[in-house]
């Protein structure tokens, strides 16, 4: 899915659009049980130190598409496969930890801090040693330019999103140029969201330069050569091809990157597996495919990796359309579906738990996670009937919903080469039927998925599927998929306008239980208005080459590798 990232400091300030998965289909060999949720751990990669990692080597990893834009808080662009290679140079304040609490990344800040609870003020002691690759520092002036591209006071900058920017009051210098000082106008508890990565003042200081500078890639302010802030540069973008090489960053300033290159291929979902066992890809995400689990198996020099995710998959209904302007045909639309049968058939083929998600900020397992989802959503042909009845329809003797001589005729639109979104879309076309809707799918190509359909410009769709990456700091990065109904993540295009008092109200909240209990009434509201229909939680489980370490499938730190130490073991 894509994710569409969205602040410039980009990782966690907003939640990421990601594909669906890959080719279900086929069985999974050797046993037939699932993995237990309870083994599964936060980060699946095998850790290494550096002396145990040899120096050299090329890593290859799949992406779905290259970036329509690098900068990712751009409307075109923001997907998980952006983020990821975005991390590869993009410089970042802060790193999580496995448990998905924050620390300050000494590669670039010496320290993060709250420094005043009123009003609220951060201070970042910026590495004296950061330094873009064309050698400016890395100052304040960077943190203040993204600030004000992503506040949302200037709308010619349209970022995806303005969450907790939209809060600061100023960014100052302190003591230095490297010591940055953020006053915020309101408290907001997930301030360090966006301290996750940075673009250089060039690049977001102008409406212009944020929309266009980096559109085909990471330009120094020359607009002729590539920059860094990380341990990798880019060497080479075949935009046609759809293929990305990094080299060493020969102005980095920490330990010296361990792997030559890091080579990002773009390879389509029905491609991967082969790809995989050609020798052509070093890792990849078997993404609920029977067949995929059995061709990494077969590797000889393969293992499989698996760990706690943080994408959680689910329908979404253009609230802003003929079919869906009335909230009790979307919740009829979620009743009809039968949520656990359409997470076992992607989940089960990779053996991994198929458990319904029930919550749209908070995942199973994190502090705050309750049930909300099931009592509007609850399966029941019945009920959702009742609800089409109730709104003026009447089922026909074919089946199917018609008001006013019209027949109930949802557009269920899903990108091609990926069969995960193939079998849902037909699994959800048989379930609602019973219940009168008529789903007719429309495969249309995946380049265009998320910049032609799947946009808040022109929604054109009625129905769709794709993933969201979660965060770290859930209650924050939610705000733009669902508040306001113009927001720029809110595909859905409806929203219920007690929200943006609810989320101010939450944001401002620093004691972490009564937190919990405003998220959870946010998630109510969410639920109610029956914009996005949650199906699961996926867990990852990737095919991975049995040397490689530090890198992997991983709930939280797949935001914040470190690139220097990935490499192949001794």
């Amino acid at each position: 899915m894509r994710i569409k990232t969205t602040a410039v400091l980009a990782t966690a300030a907003a939640a990421a659009l990601v594909l669906a998965g890959c080719s279900g289909g086929g069985t999974a060999g050797e046993s037939s049980s699932a993995v237990a949720q309870s083994s599964l751990k936060s980060t699946g990669w095998t850790s290494a130190d550096r002396d145990s990692v040899k120096d050299g080597g090329s890593l290859t990893l799949p992406i779905d598409s290259a970036p329509a834009n690098f900068q990712i808080s751009n409307l075109d662009s923001g997907t998980v496969d952006d983020q990821t290679i975005a991390g590869v140079y993009l410089p970042g304040f802060i790193q999580f930890k496995e448990n998905g609490d924050w620390e300050a990344n000494p590669d670039f800040a010496d320290s993060v801090k709250l420094t005043k609870d009123s009003p609220q003020t951060v201070e970042i002691k910026i590495n004296p040693k950061a330094v873009w690759s064309d050698g400016t520092p890395i100052t304040e002036k960077d943190v203040a330019a993204n600030w004000k591209a992503l506040n949302g006071t200037n709308p010619a900058f349209a970022p995806l999103a303005t969450n907790v920017w939209e809060d600061v009051e100023s960014v100052e210098q302190g003591s230095d140029e490297r010591d940055v000082v953020i006053t915020f106008k309101k408290t907001n508890a997930d301030w360090a969201s966006v301290l996750s990565g940075i673009y250089p003042a060039w690049a977001v200081d102008t409406p212009d330069h944020f929309n266009k500078a980096w559109a085909k890639g990471p330009y120094a302010a020359d607009g002729k050569t590539f920059v860094s802030g990380g341990p990798y540069i880019l060497k080479s973008f075949d935009a046609n091809g759809g293929v990305l090489t990094f080299e060493k960053n020969s102005k980095w300033w920490g330990d010296t990157p361990k792997l030559d290159t890091i080579v990002f291929k773009t390879v389509s979902r029905d491609g991967l597996a082969q790809a995989y066992a050609n020798k052509e890809l070093d890792a990849f995400n078997l993404y609920g495919s029977a067949d995929n689990l059995k061709t990494a198996n077969s590797r000889s020099d393969s293992k499989i990796e698996r760990s706690l995710g943080t994408t959680w998959r689910h329908v979404t209904l253009n609230g802003t359309s003929e079919v869906f302007k009335d909230k009790e045909v979307r919740q009829a639309f979620a009743q009809s579906l039968n949520r656990k049968v359409l997470a076992q058939a992607i989940l089960s083929p990779v053996k991994s738990p198929g458990d319904v998600l029930n919550n749209m900020v908070y995942l199973p397992g994190q502090k705050g996670y309750e049930d909300d989802a099931s009592k509007v959503y609850g399966y029941s042909v019945e009920d959702a009937k009742k609800k089409l009845q109730d709104a003026g329809y009447t089922i026909g003797s074919d089946g199917y919903a018609s008001k006013g001589g019209k027949e109930l005729d949802v557009r269920f639109v899903i990108p091609s080469d990926n069969q995960n979104s193939a079998n849902i879309a037909q699994l959800v076309q048989q379930q609602t039927k019973a219940a009168g809707f008529k789903v007719t799918i429309d495969t249309v190509p995946t380049d265009d998925f998320f910049t032609k359909y799947i946009t808040t410009e022109t929604r054109d769709f009625d129905a769709t599927y794709f993933a969201w990456q979660g965060t770290p700091f859930p209650v924050s990065s939610l705000k733009s998929i669902f508040y306001p109904a113009d927001a720029g993540q809110n595909y859905a295009g409806v929203t219920d306008d007690s929200l943006g008092d609810a989320w101010d109200k939450a944001n401002a909240e620093l004691d972490a239980s009564a937190r919990i209990k405003d998220a959870q009434a946010i998630d109510k509201k969410i639920v109610a208005v029956a914009g996005t229909i949650p199906l699961f939680a996926e867990p990852y489980a990737w095919g991975v080459r049995k040397d490689l370490v530090n890198y992997g499938p991983a709930q939280f730190q797949s935001s914040s590798v470190k690139w220097q130490d990935v490499g192949y073991s001794k």
